[in-house]
């Protein structure tokens, strides 16, 4: 059986004093998405992180089917680790920066328990252009279940522009592309691969009405990566969204 209390003492110690480790002992990992919730939960209260928002992962369905997820995976944003258009970072900071183009939004207000995406609209305060940049704490690449266990990969995140009449935008479809120092890091310009942003949303609150949350007014969402999350060890980070604008932060080398 899962032993939550035991793997959320490693997981928050490996958070708190910035250090990897090898992937838990069989009888403690987690085995089932609701026991990395579980973990996640006992994790992020050991650490002592204030939480700032959320973040969702696994955001379109061709990648929660291939998990056999009911919808995005939810993980922290933390307070002090989002930061603004240009943030400078060192590899000392991070691990395995994982870096992904997204859009996020900044809530107004809370939406009711049962919100479809429609109704969220109007409790959104402002939508932007966003840089996550997600790090893990192990050794190796796991699994989606330990991963989400992992405080869902989070690192830090860049808050870019805000998008201007995104009520009246489409967002499927524009190219984007993340470089590093100048040199690609990947592209999409195919809208089956983009996140459902309004319906990541419309789970996310549904989601956390279960566990007896909500979102409140100043959370930050991050809705996934629209194109293919790329690890680039230091430099300076672009996300390229074509026709609506740039985000960019660095990782200097120390």
């Amino acid at each position: 059986m899962t032993d939550i209390s035991a793997a959320s003492r490693i997981l928050a110690d490996a958070f708190v004093n910035h250090r990897l480790i090898d992937p838990l002992p069989a009888d403690v990992a987690p085995t089932a998405l609701d026991e990395a919730y579980e973990i996640q939960d006992a994790t992020l209260a050991l650490s002592g992180a204030k939480q700032a928002g959320w973040k969702l992962a696994v955001a379109t369905r061709a990648a929660q089917e291939k998990i056999g997820a009911e919808g995005p995976l939810v993980g922290p944003l933390l307070d002090g680790r989002i930061l603004s258009d240009g943030a400078q970072l060192t590899t000392n900071d991070l691990h395995f920066p994982n870096i992904e183009a997204e859009i996020a939004v900044v809530m107004d207000s809370t939406p009711a328990p049962d919100a479809t995406s429609s109704d969220i609209l109007d409790h959104i305060r402002s939508m932007h252009l966003a840089i996550e940049i997600a790090d893990r704490r192990y050794h190796e690449k796991q699994d989606p279940i330990q991963t989400l266990a992992d405080l869902n990969s989070t690192g830090y995140f860049v808050l870019g522009q805000e998008i201007e009449g995104w009520r009246d935008l489409g967002f499927i479809g524009g190219k984007v592309t993340t470089k590093s120092d100048g040199e690609i890091l990947a592209s999409n310009d195919d809208p089956d691969a983009w996140p459902e942003i309004f319906g990541g949303l419309e789970y996310l609150v549904g989601f956390l009405a279960k566990r007896g949350k909500s979102l409140k007014a100043g959370d930050v969402i991050t809705t996934g990566a629209c194109a293919l999350p790329t690890i680039s060890p230091h430099g300076k980070i672009e996300a390229i969204f074509d026709g609506l604008g740039t985000v960019t932060a660095e990782i200097k080398k120390v």
